[in-house]
């Protein structure tokens, strides 16, 4: 290869062509070294094949292998020590338009801040909660903070360093994803709150936006290492339980735990609809009559008690009714009969007048030989009859 040769590959290589001498432009580079940075450059790999081989790395990071070690699952919060809210991953709160959604938040952002709350437990040592609220205005978001405060007991001080709460009602949608990234980012939380996750998209029904935003998600709670949490409403049809649009669809593939609110009596219960591990307990809560959150568990189990005391009640009633029916009828087949009849005959009129089987009124008879009947000479008479056989 002669000089020139040399200098034209060291120019497609991105090689400087070695300076020449004053006098006599006599190359400085002997043609042995020059082939030889032309050999490593030319062998170097390209962006392409490096963008590829890291990209096999990734690929072969994930994989699970027998001796792959893996933690065990990190839970954020407990009801009767049953864990929910898994860190480093994604979860749904669903429920009906006002079935109780914000308020089943306010007690769990409590909750982390108080340690315990009813029956629902914190399993975080030094909590920092991040509370996203695209709904409400301010005025409406410092109302959740008051709660929060009244419901954990906690001081200004002590709140303001455990729970970071935002108002995002006025961004919007599309640079919602990056704002959250940034909050996330300077605060760093162990759970984050997203009170409205449909305004993070244009369209619920968008399913390229929506796979696009829950993807998003998961990234951050791998990033971060954080749980997030985000609430969104059901189908409004009574008897579809789905939430909403594409959008609820890939939430509900992606998410390590779906609870449900329902509202019922002004007591709300949560419930676990889905869940890849166990299912939490329900539990509920109610409003005093100051409007203020309390637990409802106990309230809920005395209602309960008293709904079954009340249908056993009636179904007492009831049958005490069909019996003093069924002695009325027997009554007035004896009457008929001038006061006695057979066993047989008594069983035949009360099967066609009480539309019963026969056999079923001979149990009939039965039932009440020796308190309503008395048999004299195989003759059937009311009890309180005390005619003599003839």
């Amino acid at each position: 290869m002669n000089t020139n040769e040399v200098n034209s590959e060291m120019q497609k290589a991105g090689q400087p062509i070695p300076s020449s001498e004053a006098n006599n432009q006599q190359p400085v580079m002997n043609l042995e070294a020059a082939e030889a940075i032309i050999a490593r450059t030319l062998s170097q790999p390209t962006d392409e094949e490096l963008q590829g081989r890291e990209r096999l790395e990734l690929l072969r990071s994930l994989r699970i292998k027998s001796d792959t070690a893996v933690e065990p699952e990190q839970y954020a919060l407990s009801v009767d020590g049953v864990g929910f809210f898994a860190m480093k991953d994604i979860h749904a709160l669903k429920g009906k338009q006002k079935s109780g959604k914000s308020a089943i938040l306010k007690w769990c952002a409590a909750t982390l801040v108080a340690g315990s709350l009813g029956r629902v437990e914190s399993l975080l040592k030094e909590p920092r909660v991040l509370f996203l609220d695209t709904e409400q205005q301010a005025a409406d978001v410092r109302l959740v903070l008051d709660e929060v405060k009244r419901l954990s007991g906690v001081g200004d001080d002590y709140l303001d360093s455990h729970l970071y709460l935002y108002t995002l009602r006025r961004l919007n949608y599309d640079t919602l994803v990056q704002d959250t990234r940034m909050i996330i980012d300077h605060v760093r939380p162990q759970v984050v709150i997203i009170d409205g996750l449909v305004d993070y998209v244009d369209s619920f029904n968008d399913e390229v936006a929506s796979r696009q935003l829950v993807h998003e998600l998961l990234v951050m709670c791998d990033e971060f290492e954080c749980a997030i949490v985000s609430v969104l409403h059901e189908n409004k049809a009574i008897d579809d339980q789905n939430m909403r649009g594409h959008l609820g669809t890939v939430l509900a593939q992606k998410a390590g735990t779906v609870l449900q609110c329902q509202k019922r009596d002004d007591v709300i219960t949560v419930t676990t609809s889905d869940a890849r591990h166990g299912a939490m307990p329900q539990w509920s809560v109610t409003f005093d009559a100051d409007g203020h959150l309390q637990q409802a568990d106990e309230l809920l189990q005395l209602k309960e008690r008293q709904r079954t005391q009340s249908m056993l009640e009636k179904r007492q009633a009831d049958a005490e009714r069909r019996q003093q029916e069924r002695i009325q009828t027997v009554s007035e087949v004896i009457s008929e009969h001038a006061g006695r009849i057979s066993r047989k005959d008594l069983a035949e009129a009360l099967s066609h007048r009480l539309g019963i089987k026969v056999s079923s009124a001979y149990n009939v008879v039965r039932s009440m030989m020796g308190t309503t009947l008395h048999e004299i000479d195989n003759m059937i008479c009311m009890a309180n009859e005390n005619a003599l056989p003839f």
